[in-house]
């Protein structure tokens, strides 16, 4: 339900009263603003504001020329900085949305800027609106995230307890950001203070140089793309194997087999967390988001269940292409438990050294019947006598 007009009259009211509790307090409310906008140079639009609020951010975007979408959950906040928006050029470019900053409404490289002021703190969680802002920023656009300075945060509070409110001041940092965006690939090109805020100021990375061919599929055609990848990859391995067991046997096949995964889960878990912004040591929750991008995903049908108490995570490959290749030429079950345990204990531990891994069923073993299944849980971490 919308805002009526003596609604909005008090918004009004409330939002000048608090702008003056604020300069008496040492604080430029609409002079922050335009502060960390000039910390990142001239900007390219159209320019994404996250976290509405009385719309200030957005107007002082608009302000320099640019288009701006600007983003919030509260739609009483989004009516409320439309009301306050009286220039009609500022109505003209700035379009208010009420949607999640995790889920956007827009199209992947549709911002040429991004910029979040004061809406790290309200967050629980910013990993997924961080990891957002790559997808819809365009190459090389430039992402604004800023804060209120540890003195910023003592002012905000002494003004709403003034008021009879308690000002919110949650786990998310503008210095865990800045660790947060470099390792999404964006390259830091400023941290600076002023205006009682912590500005960090990034470029998303280029463009990746995509065949042609490639840069022409449709969302089908790439996944298609992705599943003869896979089965190429399973086929490859298969052949090393074949090669190595006709050289030197089935035993030290398995031993060469074992090295070769030894090295390779480490790697394919660390490129993994990379690409897709998997914290180490993120728990049993980081490691179920991890082999859910994995390139079996493709090939071998999987399912992922938790204990109860989410303490325990167990992961079931329910149908295996090399076990159902071998058993389409005859040939009896291949005996890949000891490689296996190999490949997936390593993978845990990348993810996070805590996780031990153990196998629930995997061939050669008794009703296998060509799947397996491993079972993952944090150990603590052992203390030194002295801690």
């Amino acid at each position: 339900m919308s805002l009526t007009d003596e609604e909005l009259d008090t918004q009004r009211a409330h939002y000048r009263a608090q702008t003056e509790r604020f300069a008496n307090a040492g604080f430029d409310r609409l002079g922050a603003p335009q502060f960390i906008l000039d910390q990142a140079g001239a900007l390219e639009g159209p320019a994404l504001d996250i976290g509405t609020g009385k719309g200030i951010t957005a107007r002082a975007l608009a302000g320099r020329g640019l288009d701006v979408e600007s983003v919030d959950l509260n739609r009483d906040d989004q009516q409320v900085a439309a009301f306050l928006t009286a220039d009609p050029e500022l109505v003209r470019r700035i379009r208010f949305t009420c949607a999640d900053a995790a889920r956007l409404p827009a199209p992947a490289s549709h911002f040429g800027c991004a910029v979040l002021v004061d809406v790290l703190h309200h967050l629980d969680d910013g990993g997924p609106v961080l990891r957002e802002l790559l997808r819809v920023v365009k190459p090389e656009g430039i992402v604004v995230v800023a804060d209120f300075s540890a003195e910023g945060f003592e002012m905000v509070s002494r003004v709403y307890a003034a008021e009879g409110l308690v000002h919110p001041e949650g786990p998310m940092t503008v210095d865990w950001a800045r660790g947060f965006l470099t390792g999404l690939g964006m390259t830091e090109l400023s941290v600076s203070e002023g205006h009682l805020h912590r500005v960090a100021v990034f470029r998303t990375p280029a463009a990746a140089r995509v065949p042609p061919t490639f840069a022409a599929l449709d969302r089908n055609g790439l996944i298609n793309a992705l599943d003869v990848f896979a089965s190429n990859w399973l086929a490859h391995d298969g052949c090393w194997f074949l090669a190595a067991e006709e050289r030197y046997g089935m035993e030290t096949a398995i031993e060469l087999d074992a090295a070769s995964w030894r090295r390779f889960a480490a790697a394919e878990a660390r490129r993994i967390m990379k690409a897709f912004a998997i914290p180490q040591g993120g728990g049993l929750e980081a490691l179920q988001e991890a082999l859910s991008y994995r390139l079996y995903s493709f090939v071998n049908p999987y399912r992922i269940e938790w204990s109860p108490d989410r303490d325990v995570l167990r992961f079931f490959m329910e149908t295996c292409r090399v076990q159902q290749t071998g058993a389409r030429k005859g040939l009896p079950a291949f005996p890949c438990k000891a490689v296996g345990h190999v490949e997936f204990e390593t993978f845990a531990h990348t993810v996070d050294e805590r996780i031990a891994t153990t196998c629930l069923v995997c061939p050669p073993d008794p009703g296998a019947d060509g799947h397996c299944g491993w079972e993952f849980r944090l150990v603590p971490e052992e203390r030194s006598p002295d801690q």
